[in-house]
């Protein structure tokens, strides 16, 4: 009802335009013209468009409005015909829907009845089966407790190596001995029982083997490897080392530090030998003693924790060895020449102690015994201080270095006390480089101080049995000038010397 109002209201509206259109073309006729030609001229242009003006009387106005108002209802139809199939597959749409609902919420109502009943009867055979487990169930604790402790030695164990991947059953084992969802099978404890018995027959064998090693830049290689049962791993390639295995990653790993010691020898020649026995270090913690081995500061680092002063007593000792053994070497050199003046009396040198003595002996004989001794004892005197020349610095050195050690302790105690009152006293690293210095500074001094007396101990006694030599031989010299004069010898000068004493 509505959209033929709509139509005849824009029927009347193209009506009433028309009949307006016409009344002003009636009212607005074309000019006359004079003359014949344009006329004429006007004549056809009046015909040219008289041909070509649409037709606007009311008879063809009303039969186009028609025609547009048929046309509209048309088009209008067909819209209302989409819409009603539109409407109608919906309406299908609605009902599938209804219907897929209403058989899900039965299929729903269906599984929570059998859900129920599942659930019943669940707990009913759950019963069932702790009945007929029984003492069973001990048992089953057993195997639990024993797989769970297998699987963390099995995980820490090297010789995962060539057995990896057993955690993963014994987890699987252990799961289900613990929720005793099924009884244990003859096999599953078969299979337990292999494994703990390849395991302790892994641990007593030494394996060669080709593994990746990682190294500590984050890259790996092929390298020979050689388990030692289930203490360490040790390698030859490129260079003898002990190996660590990490159980968190499952891998061989290069330890970043090998220890000190003859043990690295002991790889070279124990992987080079293909029979026989040998010698080799093993660690029965499983790489922990290798690690604090690994950590043992060397010599050069224990120098190093003493810092300047111990870099001092060092230097002190060094020199204190130098001196030495020049001074052992002067004075051996000595020993020797006077003992060639000794075998030979009768030939003065003066390239000897012995010989220089005898020749002041030789020039002062004729005046008296008090001249002749005070010269004698001016010779040996400077002789003396020849030998024992450098050899107090001996003395200082061993007298100083243990001064120096309690400066050095001093000095790392303070420290020490610094760092406790920067940082207290909850990490101990802070204090360790104190208490080091502390500590080694004593050592290098006791170290360097005892050789030190020792050495000027030798020296001494090397340069006190010459000097003694040379007085032993004065001491002649003056008992034979007191004899000549007591009797009146007058032919002193051509008797021969005194035999030289023999060195005690």
């Amino acid at each position: 009802m509505t959209m033929g109002v709509q139509v005849r209201s824009r029927l009347f509206l193209l009506i009433l335009g028309s009949v307006f259109a016409a009344t002003v073309v009636a009212q607005d006729p074309a000019p006359v013209e004079d003359t014949a030609d344009e006329s004429a001229t006007a004549g056809k242009s009046v015909a040219v468009d008289s041909a070509n003006e649409p037709d606007l009387s009311l008879e063809a106005i009303v039969r186009k409005m028609r025609e547009q108002a048929e046309a509209d209802l048309q088009q209008l139809q067909q819209r209302e015909q989409r819409y009603q199939q539109r409407l109608e597959a919906a309406k299908a749409r609605l009902r599938q829907a209804t219907e897929t609902v209403a058989a899900r919420e039965a299929e729903g109502r269906r599984l929570e009845q059998a859900f129920d009943a599942n659930k019943v009867e669940l707990s009913d055979k759950s019963q069932l089966l702790k009945d007929k487990i029984g003492a069973l169930k001990e048992l089953f604790g057993v195997f639990q407790q024993n797989a769970s402790d297998l699987i963390g030695a099995f995980i820490a164990s090297p010789t995962s190596i060539q057995y990896p991947d057993r955690d993963v059953w014994l987890e699987g084992f252990a799961n289900r001995m613990k929720d005793a969802s099924e009884v244990s099978s003859t096999a599953d404890i078969r299979t337990l029982w292999y494994e703990v018995m390849r395991e302790i027959t892994a641990r007593g064998e030494i394996v060669h083997l080709q593994v990746p090693v990682a190294d500590g830049k984050g890259g790996s290689s092929e390298r020979g490897v050689a388990r030692v049962g289930g203490f360490n791993l040790i390698s030859n390639d490129p260079a003898p080392a002990y190996l660590d295995w990490n159980p968190g990653k499952q891998r061989v790993e290069e330890i970043p530090r090998q220890p000190a010691g003859p043990y690295r020898d002991e790889i070279s020649v124990f992987m080079a030998a293909d029979e026989g026995l040998h010698m080799l270090s093993v660690d029965p913690s499983g790489g922990a003693l290798v690690a604090l081995l690994a950590e043992k500061p060397t010599t050069r680092e224990r120098a190093d924790q003493g810092g300047l002063v111990g870099y001092m007593i060092l230097g002190l000792g060094a020199i204190a060895f130098v001196l030495a053994v020049l001074k052992l070497l002067d004075i051996g050199i000595i020993s020797l020449r006077v003992a060639s003046q000794q075998r030979h009396m009768d030939r003065l040198g003066s390239g000897n102690a012995l010989g220089r003595l005898l020749q002041v002996y030789a020039d002062n004989r004729q005046h008296d015994t008090e001249v002749l001794e005070m010269r004698l004892h001016d010779r040996v005197a400077k002789e003396s201080d020849r030998i024992r020349r450098f050899t107090v610095f001996l003395a200082i050195i061993a007298a100083v270095a243990p001064l120096m050690g309690l400066l050095g302790t001093v000095v790392g105690m303070i420290n020490t006390f610094q760092a406790i009152t920067l940082y207290g006293t909850g990490d101990p690293q802070t204090m360790a480089g104190g208490i080091s210095q502390a500590l080694i500074t004593t050592v290098l001094g006791l170290v360097v101080a005892v050789p030190a007396v020792l050495l000027n101990a030798v020296v001494s006694a090397r340069s006190r049995s010459v000097i003694n030599l040379l007085q032993r031989q004065m001491a002649l010299l003056l008992g034979q000038s007191i004899e000549e004069q007591a009797h009146g010898d007058t032919h002193a000068e051509q008797q021969a010397l005194p035999a030289a004493p023999q060195p005690a």
